[in-house]
Formats: structure tokens, sequence, C-alpha cells
């Protein structure tokens, strides 16, 4: 039963980080739609996130960080970047920041 708490929890939150998603988007990046390829990828990086913090993996975030900006250099050569890039750091540090908050909750709850 807790175990369903838990993915509660998630799902309410997931729900609650498109909607800042959707805000940064549109202040700094003048789009307001985010896709369900963009959504569906960010909820499995926060999946990989947690489960490595859960596993007590810290070195994760530097292969995340690793993975992210080298996904991430394809996009220098445009000219006006700076509200894109603003979007891409911000977003990244929520998403961790979640997977981070994630790991806490499955601790609290007793999960390890």
């Amino acid at each position: 039963m807790i175990f369903a708490y838990y993915f509660g929890i998630l799902f309410l939150w997931e729900l609650w980080l498109i909607f800042i998603f959707r805000l940064l988007a549109r202040f700094f990046h003048q789009e307001m739609e985010i896709s369900l390829r963009a959504f569906v990828k960010g909820l499995v990086e926060r999946g990989f996130l947690t489960f490595a913090l859960v596993l007590e993996y810290s070195q994760a975030l530097t292969l995340f960080g690793a993975l992210k900006l080298g996904t991430r250099l394809k996009h220098q050569e445009q000219l006006d970047n700076t509200g894109f890039n603003d979007f891409y750091l911000i977003g990244n540090l929520i998403s961790v920041a979640s997977a981070m908050a994630y790991t806490w909750l499955f601790q609290f709850m007793g999960f390890k």
C-alpha cells in the first residue's frame, strides 16, 4: 500500500513539473509547448538519477552531467541561444533536484 502512495506522490510531482517546465520554456525560450518526447526523456532522466542515488552511486551525477553536456554541444552553432541555454540549465537543475527529492522520499518511506 505504501508503494502506491509513493507512486501517487511521484505522479502528482511529475504533473507539477510539466507546469513548471512550460512556464520556464515560455519565460526563457518563448515557447509554451513541452512535447511528450521531452517529458518522457525527462522522466527517464529523473528515473535514472533516482535509481542511482537510491543505490548510493553518486558518481552517476558526473555521468549524467557528461551525457547532458555531450548531447548539448550540437546546439552551439546557433547564434542567439542565450534563452535556450538558461532554460536548459534551469530545467536540468530542477530535474536533478526532483530526482534527489524522489530519493529522499523513497528512503523516508522505508524502501531502503
